[in-house]
């Protein structure tokens, strides 16, 4: 298996994948990616920036994950409080794994490949991420992979206002203690 990042010619299998998840979380009643998001324009546009990464195993796409560097506007603010403050991180949004390969620990799998990625670049000091409060699957898959849930957050900037997501962040093996927040709570 391998951890690369996404061409255009990906693009039907991360539909695929985005679809499965999608109908997988209907069927379980979570009321997550039941409406047009993530879009394709979302997904090739997350390719075009170079944000897109796959996880492949004899040309099969099996996973995949947007991994994106800079400020998440949706992360500006939280019922909690993040881990680092004013430091370097990215966000992984768009998680999901073929259902064709459920059972096989592959979202456990990218998110391994995709520490051991970030953790070779030394300017990021942590990882963010979120999900809805009833997908309890990737709840314990971001715990297990050794994320500390820190809040909730409105997803507002992303054009869903009202809808509240569970935040998670784990530090990188670069994170500096000046960075780290305090026990001040921050809204």
């Amino acid at each position: 298996m391998l951890l690369r990042q996404a061409t255009m010619a990906d693009l039907p299998q991360i539909e695929s994948i985005i679809r499965d998840g999608r109908e997988l979380l209907a069927a379980q009643a979570i009321d997550q990616w039941q409406g047009a998001y993530p879009t394709t324009s979302i997904l090739v546009d997350d390719i075009h920036q170079g944000w897109t990464v796959v996880l492949e195993e004899n040309n099969e796409i099996l996973g995949t994950a947007a991994l994106i560097p800079g400020e998440d506007p949706t992360y500006k603010q939280i019922d909690g409080q993040w881990l680092t403050k004013q430091a370097p991180y990215l966000a992984i949004h768009r998680v999901a794994v073929s259902s064709h390969h459920h059972g096989r620990g592959l979202a456990g799998q990218l998110f391994q490949r995709l520490f051991d990625q970030i953790d070779h670049a030394a300017s990021i000091e942590s990882i963010r991420i979120d999900t809805h409060p009833q997908n309890m699957a990737m709840q314990h898959i971001i715990k297990k992979s050794g994320f500390s849930e820190t809040g909730t957050i409105d997803l507002a900037a992303a054009g869903m206002p009202g809808t509240t997501d569970f935040a998670y962040e784990r530090l990188t093996a670069n994170a500096k203690p000046a960075h780290l927040a305090t026990t001040e709570t921050v809204k």
